[in-house]
């Protein structure tokens, strides 16, 4: 069915012609009736649908773009303002802009949904800006707070409904070595391709997420749920069998997946991600390749728990001001004296007891809060800074935080009210930002060398960066990571490699701190290897107290 004549308003002065004005702003609406499945159009639907418009739910279908479909018949939110694609006889591709509004009834079950669609030119990344909070600018998924969000939703939907939902989460096997042998530029080209595969993959109805640097996330609402295993496997043999199609040439790679029920093991968003991705940790472990569905012990069940009530302490450290900075000076290697100090987030309770770091900042990335916490710490540090004309400060940035474009622009502006004190400011990244997204760290490299900041590149040796990016990237220092030194006096071949990074370093211009020097044997050994500075407990532990007298300069 569809309408395209005179429809009276019901004002008190002339009726207006719903159908003229709609063509006047160039719009289409429609209304669907959910409880029979009946699509009814308003306006020049002609533009959109050439010989008929879509009359149910099944036609409306196929006249999606296949990896949008999921946009649409989500369901999870009753204010619709969204961007998609349809796909037109003649002009081939249209990009859609929706404003509408769905209906429930008592028992919160859609009944109805109404809205108007507009032709829109395409969106920069194929994400437009009202959607960029949510949407992943490369693979256009959702981002991982945005997917919490989606879970929570599906979570109380099946609940309502009794039936069961699912989530998995899908992890691309040596993503970093991918990186590595095709280059930064063709690795966004398989997380791409990936994207692309897993929407032609899942149900319809199912909704694609980007979670992780190389981890994407399939929310399967309910009904859907019991087909989790039957899904996790096509998704692994699919991978398997067929290659993607990168730069014009085949490359095989294969996925682990882990995934959870919903509710009926897990029952809320930020368990679903918790459970999968320990059930993923799990399926690596196994071997690569694979699938594991979470299930409950009593061992997990205890050790659940605990991560909920450190999720609690944490969302009540936010609010109550519970975060704190510890400072560890960095000496100079010739003279034993405090060049500058690393700042280190530290979070209290309730009880004033410090909860140790490697515990809080893991889950926070899960909670989706690390960029949350980097804007702490960064603002903590502009005020000790202006504290303390004499200070020089380092501050680690999360890998994803660095990686994200909305970080570098929060920084340009943050920095330009504060342009002298980035001066004394040595920011460190992660490995884990070069591989996620190198294009985006290199714009938040420039930006803070061009306010007078140094970049150093933090635990270098423990994961699997290119030496190369070390180049790209312009860093001024690198940070080798602390389990270089394990057994250093007594092992030839990590003397070999600690000397060849020291000196590649050097011949690339760039100065080397080693992490974890606690002995002083440990001390004169790389003072022969001419390393620039050292860290660790031998110097000086993390402390709260502000230092009082800032740093020395490199020529006392």
């Amino acid at each position: 069915m569809f309408v395209n004549e005179k429809k009276s308003l019901g004002l008190m002065f002339e009726p207006l012609d719903l159908a003229d004005v709609l063509a006047a702003a160039g719009d289409v609406a429609y209304d669907w009736d959910l409880s029979n499945d009946t699509l009814v159009w308003f306006g020049s639907w002609q533009t959109l649908f050439p010989e008929k418009p879509p009359q149910d739910s099944q036609a409306l279908y196929h006249v999606l773009h296949p990896d949008d479909r999921h946009i649409f018949f989500s369901g999870e939110t009753n204010v619709l303002n969204r961007q998609f694609r349809i796909n037109h006889p003649s002009n081939g591709i249209l990009w859609i802009h929706e404003r509408g509004q769905g209906k429930s009834d008592t028992d919160k079950r859609a009944i109805r949904q109404y809205g108007v669609w507009r032709i829109i030119d395409r969106p920069a990344h194929g994400v437009s800006f009202s959607e960029e909070p949510y949407r992943d600018l490369l693979t256009g998924c959702f981002k991982r707070h945005a997917m919490q969000s989606h879970l929570a939703r599906a979570i109380e939907n099946a609940k309502l409904t009794r039936r069961v939902a699912a989530y998995l989460v899908v992890d691309i096997d040596k993503m970093s070595f991918v990186n590595e042998a095709i280059g930064t530029e063709a690795g966004d080209a398989v997380l791409l391709g990936v994207s692309k595969r897993l929407s032609q993959i899942i149900p319809s109805r199912a909704l694609l997420g980007r979670v992780g640097g190389d981890t994407f996330g399939v929310l399967l609402p309910e009904p859907l749920g019991n087909d989790l295993q039957a899904l996790a496997e096509h998704v692994i043999d699919d991978f398997r069998n067929a290659p993607l199609i990168v730069s014009n040439a085949p490359l095989h790679i294969t996925v682990s997946v882990g995934g959870v029920r919903l509710p009926t093991v897990a029952k809320s968003g930020n368990e679903a991600m918790i459970f999968a991705e320990q059930a993923l940790h799990m399926a690596r472990q196994r071997g690569l390749n694979s699938f594991i569905e979470y299930v409950d012990s009593p061992e997990r069940v205890q050790e659940n728990r605990q991560l909920l009530e450190l999720r609690e302490r944490i969302k009540h450290a936010f609010k109550a001001d519970g975060f704190r900075l510890a400072y560890q000076p960095i000496v100079a290697a010739t003279t034993g004296l405090p060049i500058f100090y690393e700042a280190l987030v530290r979070m209290f309770g309730d009880d004033k007891k410090p909860i140790p770091a490697f515990l809080f900042v893991p889950m926070i990335e899960q909670m989706g809060l690390a960029s949350e916490l980097d804007r702490l710490v960064f603002s903590l540090v502009l005020r000790d800074l202006a504290e303390n004309p004499s200070l020089r400060v380092a501050v680690n940035v999360s890998g994803f935080t660095a990686s994200q474009s909305e970080w570098t622009d929060y920084i340009r502006e943050l920095l330009a009210s504060h342009s002298s004190l980035a001066e004394r400011m040595v920011v460190e990244i992660t490995e884990t930002a070069v591989l996620v997204d190198v294009g985006e760290t290199k714009r938040f490299v420039s930006m803070l060398k061009e306010f007078g900041a140094s970049v150093a590149l933090d635990d270098f040796g423990a994961g699997s960066t290119s030496i190369r990016y070390l180049r790209e990237l312009g860093l001024s220092i690198m940070k080798i990571d602390k389990d270089l030194l394990k057994d250093v006096l007594t092992n030839g071949e990590q003397q070999h490699l600690v000397s060849v990074l020291i000196e590649l370093a050097r011949g690339l211009g760039i100065k080397t701190v080693a992490e974890g020097v606690e002995t002083s044997e440990v001390a004169a050994w790389l003072r022969g290897t001419k390393i620039d500075y050292m860290q660790g407990y031998f110097f000086g532990r993390p402390a709260l107290e502000r230092p009082a007298g800032g740093a020395v300069t490199e020529d006392a």
